[in-house]
């Protein structure tokens, strides 16, 4: 199961496609380009997904086309590459300790006010993305977790470098074409939504230790499945458009794994579940059970 540039040209078809009709429809009629925005919504999730990908380095044959692929698509993210690259490492090292990974560390209901709780529930009833915007800024764009989570001054410096360069780049696309960015926010919104969707069906609501500042060592990649959920889909779907970032408990014990091979593998775990029944179960629950909450009953959570 080597990395292979075949496969992986193959699953970019798609994205290459749906972008194409995404920006070619910016200034078409109204039914094109609501039509070129839900292409472009997908489009954008895919780039999140790819760029999770290039991070692992297992895309591509080549290092170096990986890393090159994950700066062209990492803008399309809202994320810095670099930053994304240091914390998603961090994440793959830690998760199974809630406290020690620094994408589940801040959530913890107790820590949240009653206004953020009636906002928590209210934005997960109506499906407005303050998670995946949360997700984004306060984890990839965030200074403070920055300084604590990476060990390296040369790190700290990069990320805030990287982060300042990103920005720069956003401000001067607002300011130089405005009229072609406010065509993008639609599509932006929407993969947002999905995003917030393909995120929090990962790890959220999943029972796990913490070390409350305690020295603990990491666990092992084959037992962090128990910490991860997947969710099932129809192959092709599965496979062409999200690149098999749902079966995400074969993809933490094997992390390095070209994510094409993912279906092929079979792990010690049973927290896995069909979309629409999940999606029903854990929508007709308030934001704040289900994000910042946990629970050890997998059937049914």
């Amino acid at each position: 199961m080597k990395k292979n540039n075949a496969d992986a040209l193959r699953l970019l078809v798609l994205p290459t496609i749906l972008a194409l009709v995404f920006f070619k429809t910016l200034e078409s009629g109204w039914f094109l380009y609501i039509c070129g925005q839900l292409c472009g919504a997908l489009f954008l999730a895919q780039c999140f997904i790819l760029m999770h990908e290039f991070g692992h380095n297992s895309f591509f044959k080549s290092s170096k086309l990986n890393s090159v692929m994950g700066w062209i698509v990492s803008p399309f993210t809202f994320i810095p590459f670099f930053n994304w690259y240091k914390f998603h490492n961090l994440h793959h090292e830690w998760t199974g300790w809630r406290d020690k990974d620094p994408t589940t560390e801040g959530t913890f209901a107790e820590d949240l006010s009653e206004k953020q709780i009636k906002i928590v529930n209210f934005c997960w009833r109506y499906s407005i993305p303050i998670f995946s915007m949360g997700y984004r800024f306060g984890t990839y764009w965030n200074t403070d977790k920055s300084q604590r989570f990476l060990t390296s001054e040369n790190d700290q410096l990069k990320h805030k470098f990287f982060m300042r360069l990103y920005l720069t780049f956003y401000i001067v696309l607002m300011i130089a074409a405005p009229s072609f960015f406010i065509s993008l926010i639609p599509a932006i919104y929407l993969s947002f939504i999905i995003t917030d969707i393909i995120m929090l069906s990962q790890h959220a609501h999943i029972e796990m230790p913490v070390s409350k500042g305690q020295d603990v060592s990491p666990l092992k990649y084959t037992e962090q499945s128990q910490y991860s959920r997947s969710i099932l889909l129809p192959y092709k779907v599965a496979k062409f458009f999200f690149f098999n970032f749902n079966l995400h408990e074969a993809h933490h014990a094997y992390p390095g794994l070209p994510c094409y091979f993912l279906p092929q593998i079979k792990v010690d775990s049973t927290n896995s579940y069909r979309l629409w029944p999940w999606l029903r179960k854990v929508k007709s629950m308030d934001g704040v059970d289900y994000i910042f909450r946990t629970s050890k009953v997998r059937d049914g959570f």
